[in-house]
C-alpha cells in the first residue's frame, strides 16, 4: 500500500523589522552549522506585456532558512524549502543548460488544494514542487485567490539575487537600498548589476554556490525581456525588499505511517486551531476522514480508521474556529 502525507495547511503571521538576521528567521529547515537564506518578494510588474497573470494580491517579502554542512548549490536550497513549507509551491523549467524558476506561490490561509490553472488546465502540487508545467503560465492563476503568486513563459519574470560578492558571509539580510532600480554594469546585454548589498545572479541556479551566510533572493521583473535595452523596463531590475521574517506553521513536523491498520497523521498544532485529516485517490476530490480536532499546542495524532487497499495521498488541514 502506497500512501503519503501531503501539505498541511499554516498561517503566515506579520512582524514588523527594519533588519532581519538569521536569528529572526522563524522557519528552518535542514541540519548542518551553515546557514543561508531565501528571501521571495512578489509584487506587481511595471508593464504588464505579454502576461495574463493575476497582478499578487499584496507586495509581500518573505524568508526562509536553510541549515547545511559543507556547500550546496542554489538549486538544493529552493528544493529544501519548497519541501518543507508545505505553503510554498514553484514550478521549476528544467533546460539543457540547467534549471530556471518559472512559478512561485505562497498559501496563506487553511483549507483549499495547492494548484494553478489557466482556466482549460489545472497543475496541482503535491509535494510543493513541479517541473514543465503543462498550464500556460503566462495565464493562469492561482486556486486560492487570496495565495500570492506569480508565473511567467514569456512575460515578466523571477529575477534571482545573491548577497553582494557572492561568496556569503552576510549574517543579516542584504538590503536593497532606496534606488528605485538596480545599477546596471553591462550596458550591452544587461546581464550584471547590483541594487544596495543584492548582485544580479550571474551563474545559474542549479550551479550557484551556497556557502555559510549566503542570500538567495527572487524577485518579479519590471516588465518582460526585450532585447532592445531602450525598451521600457526592460533593464529596470529591482532585488526583492527586505523580508518579513515571521512565518509561524500551523503543521510543524508532519510525518505519519500504518499503525494496528489505521493511517496516523502525528505532527505538533496550535491551539486556537481545529484540524482535519483529508484523503484523496487522484489528488483531486478530497474526502474528509476526521475532522474538527482542536490543536494542543503539542503533539497531535489524526487517524483514518480504515485506510483504502490501493494507494492513497493524506493532507493535514488547519481551519479556525
Amino acid at each position: 500500500m502506497k500512501i503519503r502525507a501531503l501539505a498541511a495547511a499554516s498561517l503566515f503571521v506579520a512582524v514588523k523589522v527594519s533588519a532581519v538576521s538569521f536569528n529572526d528567521v522563524q522557519f528552518w529547515t535542514g541540519d548542518g552549522t551553515n546557514r543561508a537564506a531565501l528571501v521571495i518578494e512578489w509584487s506587481k510588474p511595471e508593464d504588464l506585456t505579454s502576461t495574463f497573470v493575476p497582478a499578487p494580491i499584496a507586495d509581500q517579502s518573505l524568508v526562509w532558512g536553510y541549515r547545511f554542512n559543507g556547500t550546496a548549490t542554489g538549486v538544493q536550497m529552493f528544493n529544501a524549502i519548497v519541501a518543507a513549507d508545505p505553503r510554498l509551491y514553484a514550478v521549476e523549467t528544467i533546460y539543457t543548460f540547467g534549471t530556471s524558476v518559472s512559478a512561485i506561490g505562497f498559501h496563506f490561509g487553511g483549507g483549499g488544494d495547492l494548484g494553478i490553472t489557466d482556466g482549460s488546465t489545472t497543475n496541482f502540487f503535491p509535494g510543493g514542487l513541479i517541473t514543465n508545467a503543462t498550464v500556460y503560465l503566462d495565464a493562469a492563476a492561482p486556486l486560492n485567490p487570496g495565495d500570492l503568486y506569480w508565473g511567467d513563459e514569456w512575460g515578466p519574470s523571477w529575477e534571482l539575487w545573491t548577497e553582494q560578492g557572492d561568496a556569503g558571509g552576510f549574517f543579516n539580510c542584504p538590503d536593497r537600498g532606496t534606488n528605485t532600480y538596480w545599477t546596471s554594469t553591462d550596458p550591452v546585454w544587461a546581464s550584471s548589476g547590483f541594487q544596495g548589498q543584492w548582485d544580479f545572479a550571474e551563474l545559474g541556479f542549479s550551479d550557484l554556490p551556497i556557502t555559510n551566510g549566503s542570500w538567495l533572493g527572487f524577485s518579479v521583473a519590471a516588465g518582460a525581456y526585450d532585447p532592445d535595452l531602450s525598451a521600457p523596463y526592460n533593464a529596470d531590475k529591482h532585488a526583492p525588499a527586505l523580508p518579513n521574517p515571521g512565518i509561524t506553521a500551523l503543521v510543524k513536523n508532519l510525518g505519519g505511517g500504518l499503525q494496528s491498520g489505521q493511517w496516523l497523521a502525528q505532527f505538533i498544532s496550535c491551539t486556537n486551531w481545529n484540524y482535519a485529516l483529508e484523503r484523496s485517490t487522484d489528488l483531486q476530490s478530497w474526502i474528509i476522514v476526521t475532522n474538527g480536532i482542536p490543536g494542543n499546542g503539542v503533539s497531535l495524532n489524526l487517524a483514518d480508521p480504515t485506510p483504502p487497499a490501493a494507494a492513497a495521498f493524506y493532507r493535514v488541514r488547519a481551519d479556525q474556529p
